[in-house]
């Protein structure tokens, strides 16, 4: 009988520590994997803005009709802030064509990819050529803009595939104008 208090004792007592060593490798591991989790999440830097861009011309141009309205648009994506857009005249006004060619240039800090940081403000080519046709009523421009957050960028600074395809300055190379925007 006085064996087995003992036995019971003994286990109890062997019981105890073994639950007490068990609590405190837990507690040590789950630190350790804490510690390890947050060395491995990089930071993430502060960007500057930068910006999808929806760009509407409509008017009198040439393009298909829809809803009414002759339009074109295209999406960008931009350093910001983008305070305007301008049609630019680069074709020669011919008495047998009934347009002439023009494109599209917003003033910004560069687009992207082409630009992997914020240039100087400035107007930059679109990739857009737009026909206007010969007339005294000039082609409307909408401009939608939506920021895109610091770790949206992140995202895309640090990602070598990107799954969405955003049209960047294409054809004249995101150069831009040779004067630049006048500030306010």
């Amino acid at each position: 009988m006085m064996s087995r208090k003992l036995r019971t004792t003994w286990l109890l007592v062997i019981g105890g520590i073994l639950a007490a060593c068990t609590n405190a490798s837990v507690d040590l591991s789950t630190n350790s994997q804490s510690i390890t989790a947050k060395a491995q999440t990089p930071s993430v830097p502060n960007y500057p803005p930068m910006y999808d861009v929806e760009v509407k011309v409509c008017g009198n141009i040439i393009a298909p009709v829809k809803d009414g309205k002759r339009c074109i648009k295209d999406n960008l994506r931009l350093w910001g802030p983008i305070e305007a857009a301008k049609l630019v005249q680069t074709g020669i006004p011919l008495g047998s064509m009934s347009a002439v060619d023009h494109k599209l240039a917003i003033s910004s800090k560069g687009c992207y990819p082409v630009y992997s940081k914020p240039s100087e403000p400035r107007f930059y080519w679109a990739d857009m050529l737009i026909y206007v046709n010969k007339g005294k009523t000039k082609p409307t421009i909408e401009i939608n803009k939506t920021q895109l957050s610091n770790q949206q960028i992140y995202n895309l600074m640090t990602s070598q595939f990107s799954t969405r395809r955003i049209a960047t300055f294409g054809g004249v190379g995101c150069e831009p104008l040779p004067v630049p925007v006048k500030k306010k």
